[in-house]
């Protein structure tokens, strides 16, 4: 049997969402037919990258794991070149003194090839471990797949490997860090890019060029659930609560909602918190929750909202969908506006009074409330189920053999 190699930078069961995640589901849906190494650091927290698990092999579900220590954690020096990057970002985008650039390239960071990977190697987590195997080893490889262009797991670790066997997921949405050209030469030396969305390849087309690749997607779990049963109506948010999630101003535009239009409706918020929430008598933050829990509180919901304006697929808006619950999604998201466009299961908002009208039109009205739900159930049932997605992963690593 082939063997296939999945390198991402942290792999563990309580990691629930984002790359790991995607990572964790094809190497699940390639099992059958390849032997799956997954190549993974000792990380569990993304904030600083320490050593937490151990070093060495773990045997799972049929996957073997691999994983590596991480020799450099985020310091404080990244932060300051993170601030910086952002500074540059900004005082390059801008035309005139008022005026966006429409021209992407116009957008690019001023910065060295070496600034960039300095910028790259300190974010973290990089580990030297990994990229000596992956050198010594690739061989033993049909093809080896990188999750997320972002990490110098994916960026240190794709030199080590012949391009005509490396293929990078790069989970890529429009965010600052993308613009590094390095970035850029590191994609045009590979094999293939394997996409999540049609939105995303267009994000790639204009940031990076025209690329080969194969648009893949990801699967989601289309199982129904009971509804949990609430004395209320609710808006429901799962995920990493973090303002660059836009959840600060998700919470702000909820309470500015609750202020105008009075009412029972609440905001249940569910994962891990990077923010101050503020108190608040509409607001039920539950935490960490289980995926069981997770969905029947989204097939529960008046409405799930995602505010993020950076998402290259959505794992959890698409879940939401999967069991008839109308999304309310961010509109700067190009992912997001593409699966609202081409569902019909929701609405886009772009600013305090688009949000506060499509929750007052969708509470108050139960037939399109309703048509929304079938709609968006239909969306994910005809494009994200794992048969699907497993015959277009294997059939993309199949044509590239060719």
């Amino acid at each position: 049997m082939n063997r296939i190699a999945l390198v991402v930078q942290r792999c563990h069961e309580s990691i629930v969402g984002g790359s790991e995640a995607l990572a964790w589901q094809w190497a699940t849906l390639l099992k059958d037919h390849y032997q799956i190494d997954l190549l993974t650091t000792t990380a569990l927290d993304y904030v600083e990258w320490k050593n937490v698990l151990p070093v060495g092999r773990e045997i799972r579900e049929g996957i073997c794991i691999h994983r590596f220590p991480v020799t450099l954690i985020r310091s404080t020096y990244w932060h300051e070149l993170h601030a910086r990057l952002l500074r540059e970002f900004e005082k390059h985008r801008w035309v005139g003194n008022d005026t966006p650039s429409a021209d992407p390239s116009r957008e690019r960071i001023l910065w060295s090839v070496a600034l960039q990977e300095e910028f790259i190697r300190h974010q973290g987590p990089f580990c030297k471990d990994l990229y000596a195997f992956l050198n010594q080893h690739w061989q033993d490889y049909q093809a080896i797949i990188f999750f997320t262009y972002l990490y110098p797991t994916t960026y240190f670790g794709v030199p080590q490997v012949p391009p005509s066997k490396v293929f990078i997921a790069p989970t890529l949405h429009d965010e600052p860090v993308a613009y590094l050209s390095a970035y850029k030469y590191m994609v045009q030396r590979v094999r293939s890019l394997l996409w999540l969305t049609n939105a995303e390849r267009e994000v790639g087309r204009q940031l990076w060029g025209e690329l080969p690749g194969e648009l893949v997607s990801m699967a989601i779990d289309t199982e129904p659930r009971s509804p949990y049963q609430a004395q209320y109506p609710y808006l429901l948010y799962s995920g990493r609560i973090d303002p660059s999630k836009g959840c600060q101003e998700l919470i702000d535009f909820f309470i500015q909602f609750k202020k105008e239009h009075p009412s029972n409706v609440r905001l249940v918020l569910t994962g891990k918190d990077y923010m101050r929430i503020p108190k608040h008598q509409d607001i039920d933050f539950r935490g960490f929750v289980s995926s069981e829990e997770k969905f029947k509180l989204m097939a529960g919901a008046a409405l799930f909202v995602m505010p993020s304006p950076y998402e290259s697929f959505s794992i959890v808006a698409l879940e939401a969908m999967a069991q008839g619950t109308p999304i309310l999604a961010n509109g700067v998201c190009q992912v997001l506006v593409e699966h609202v466009t081409h569902s019909g299961g929701g609405k886009i908002y772009s600013d305090y009074q688009s949000f506060a009208n499509s929750i007052q039109e969708l509470l108050s009205d139960q037939p399109q409330s309703e048509d929304m739900s079938r709609l968006a159930q239909k969306y994910v049932f005809s494009n994200f189920t794992s048969e699907s997605v497993q015959q277009r992963l294997i059939e993309a690593l199949n044509n590239a053999s060719n």
